[in-house]
């Protein structure tokens, strides 16, 4: 699913520079991205709910949420007007390819879920949106 997301978004969005995993978005911390703008595709948690049981058959359904988080620089303002301009464009244009999206067919098309701001620093607004899917697991035993 990571992979099949983060491929829509290098083709749909090319407005967006650098599209990268989790490994990149640590170095990123440390350091700051090298290309602007970037995005970050995290996957952040998955919450089964309780198994049904059939025979030696497990089935549970999964929520797994995948956060998409935006890394952008404007210094043309003091004040951050045109980063936070340039921030709202760029969550718009990566919603409209990812929100209803199915990544494969075991997946459920992409919901939205929280959104908010990870860190303002050296110029740079890191903002977190959250996608939610769900799929079906089964027991291989």
């Amino acid at each position: 699913m990571i992979d099949e997301l983060m491929a829509r978004i290098r083709d749909t969005v090319p407005e967006i520079k650098f599209v990268g995993e989790v490994a990149d978005f640590q170095s990123a911390v440390e350091s700051n991205p090298v290309a602007l703008p970037a995005l970050y595709v995290i996957e952040l948690e998955e919450n089964a709910s309780p198994g049904k049981f059939s025979d030696v058959v497990i089935l549970q359904s999964v929520r797994a949420s995948v956060g998409l988080v935006l890394v952008v620089r404007n210094l043309s303002d003091n004040k951050g007007a045109a980063a936070r301009s340039e921030l709202r464009v760029l969550r718009d244009l990566v919603k409209a390819q990812v929100y209803g999206w199915q990544a494969a067919s075991k997946y459920d098309p992409f919901e939205r879920g929280q959104s908010h701001l990870l860190a303002f620093r050296d110029g740079h607004v890191w903002w977190q949106d959250q996608y939610v899917t769900s799929f079906n697991d089964r027991s291989e035993l």
